[in-house]
């Protein structure tokens, strides 16, 4: 359920505060006598929830429970090394009447869950200044890079990757198909700058063999697959 009422994000600085348009909730209904059980859970899960979406698993913690009469409240935040950045609200309630039920209750914001991601991506870039972001987020799964000097191979490895890229859109994977106008080490370079996961680097080899090089933009090791097994590797690194 979506609340789309502006609201200004919970934030240790204010001096900038960002504008919240949108606010994810969900409520749980559980047995009353086992709700306390069911909110620790709760916290680990999402507490883990966000460590798989980042670069930087160790990033998050739970804040100290705040009691009272017939609530628990606590937070999920991001510890950044100038503050920390609130990014999940949760909440337990007791029902006071005679109902058997109680609810635990998170709530998020999509406007806080981006900035906290993109400002873990930049704390993360490495020497070079690339970003570094989480595969699960980044915008784009994998781009291409072409690496020859000869005019007509150039050409015939621009349809191939073309092809590559169809193939695995119609798989649902998001890629990036350049425009090859720059040199290979520019254009890894400007995957690297927008947080591309995967390189996948075609050569005149691949017209002979099928085989080219994945390269991983976290490790910056590469990788030899062949090109009829690329959509089922691809889905398989992102399923």
């Amino acid at each position: 359920m979506f609340d789309k009422s502006p609201k200004v994000i919970e934030r240790i600085d204010r001096s900038s505060p960002l504008l919240e348009k949108s606010k994810l909730n969900f409520t749980l209904i559980v047995p009353k006598q086992d709700v306390m059980q069911y909110f620790f859970q709760w916290q680990r899960y999402r507490k883990y929830w966000w460590s798989s979406i980042t670069t930087t698993p160790s990033l998050f913690m739970v804040n100290d429970m705040k009691y009272e009469a017939s609530t628990v409240n606590t937070q999920i935040v991001a510890n950044f090394e100038k503050g920390q950045n609130i990014v999940e609200h949760l909440s337990m309630s007791k029902n006071m009447d005679s109902s058997e039920s109680a609810s635990i209750s998170c709530c998020m914001s999509m406007e806080t869950a981006l900035v906290t991601l993109l400002l873990d991506g930049m704390s993360n870039q490495n020497k070079d200044g690339y970003l570094r972001l989480h595969y699960k987020m980044a915008p784009y799964k994998i781009s291409f890079a072409l690496n020859t000097m000869d005019n007509k191979t150039f050409d015939t490895l621009k349809e191939l990757a073309a092809f590559l890229h169809n193939k695995i859109t119609l798989a649902q994977i998001k890629s990036l198909l350049p425009t090859f106008s720059h040199p290979l080490q520019l254009q890894i370079e400007e995957n690297l700058k927008i947080g591309v996961p995967y390189t996948a680097i075609l050569n005149e080899e691949t017209l002979t063999n099928g085989i080219f090089h994945l390269l991983n933009s976290s490790t910056m090791l590469k990788e030899q697959v062949h090109v009829a097994d690329f959509e089922e590797y691809a889905s398989l690194l992102f399923s």
